[in-house]
């Protein structure tokens, strides 16, 4: 069971920007498949949420695998979104990549922490 109290902040707000980073991703894919059309659109962003969400449950569950590979799946997502500002996309698009990268890389940092890392039982 997740007690949130004895769970540190640091934990909560990386767990927090899987999950909703996961599901901006896909909503932004959604209102680009209305407007642009293409169902292929919504594969990565669908594929990439469904990742996110089980690492920010990982997370939440205090599973130690979840510590590393967060790390490691929040920088591959956020090397994506910014593969996504260069691209010949709507400019909300952009900028919502743009934010959405910036997160996933504050979501490292956080997972890097010294309360999260004895929380996850990470490397010391």
């Amino acid at each position: 069971m997740i007690r949130r109290s004895d769970t540190p902040i640091e934990v909560l707000l990386s767990a927090l920007i899987a999950g909703a980073g996961g599901l901006t991703f896909v909503l932004v894919a959604l209102v680009r498949w209305q407007i642009e059309g293409g169902a292929d659109l919504l594969r990565a962003p669908i594929f990439i949420a469904l990742i996110e969400l089980l690492v920010a449950a990982g997370i939440m569950f205090r599973l130690r695998v979840a510590h590393v590979s967060g790390m490691v799946l929040f920088l591959i997502v956020a090397l994506l979104h910014l593969l996504f500002v260069l691209a010949d996309i709507p400019v909300w698009a952009r900028i919502v990549s743009g934010v959405l990268s910036a997160l996933h890389v504050y979501g490292v940092v956080l997972l890097n922490t010294g309360p999260a890392r004895a929380y996850l039982g990470g490397p010391r």
